[in-house]
């Protein structure tokens, strides 16, 4: 900005001189038509000589100055749009990184969903498992209740066939003679034995 208005000012300066230059050159004229004088001519025509050179140094000293100020600019120019070049290629280069970074993101964040998911399945299969060991936990209790049970009826029903038995053999004993030297009788192994009435008899005949 400060480089334009530098620029600007320099060709005002330059137009200003030339256009003093011009007014310059119109007034020795107009003085050397007024004044015939061969001497006022020669010192008119000096002066004007001096006066222009002055401002033709001037005025190509600015021109050399403009021309610095020019080169410049267009370095500056050339600078600025390396510049540019150089930040699209950052901006390209920094959208390229933060677009693998966004799909890095996004994997990890698919792999957290997916672990997370995974985990929260297995934890509803451990509950359906635990409730499932419960439940089986619960029918083996009844199943063992129920062998109890069974196993209390059978021995009662065993100690009913005893006792049945007993009765049985105690009816048939008594309804058969004593004789024959027998004593008494003994349920051995689901039989009825006759026990000799002879002192330590060991022996027995079954019924």
């Amino acid at each position: 900005m400060a480089e334009g208005m530098n620029d600007e000012s320099l060709l005002a300066r330059i137009r200003q001189l030339e256009q003093e230059r011009d007014e310059l050159r119109k007034d020795i004229e107009q003085l050397c038509m007024q004044q015939a004088g061969p001497g006022y001519l020669a010192v008119a025509t000096r002066m004007h000589f001096q006066r222009t050179a002055g401002l033709e140094q001037e005025i190509e000293s600015l021109k050399n100055k403009l021309a610095v100020c020019t080169r410049d600019s267009l370095n500056l120019q050339e600078e600025l749009s390396e510049a540019y070049r150089i930040k699209g290629q950052l901006a390209d280069l920094h959208n390229a990184e933060n677009m693998e970074a966004e799909k890095q993101v996004k994997f990890f964040q698919g792999c957290v969903a997916a672990a997370f998911a995974e985990r929260d399945h297995a934890i509803i299969e451990a509950e359906k498992a635990k409730e499932k060991e419960e439940a089986m936990s619960q029918q083996i209790d009844g199943f063992l209740k129920r062998v109890e049970e069974l196993t209390s009826d059978c021995l009662k029903q065993k100690e009913y066939n005893d006792a049945l038995q007993s009765d049985q053999a105690m009816d048939f004993i008594e309804g058969e003679p004593w004789h024959n030297g027998w004593r008494s009788c003994r349920i051995i192994g689901g039989q009825v034995f006759k026990m000799w009435n002879q002192p330590l008899a060991m022996q027995g005949k079954a019924i």
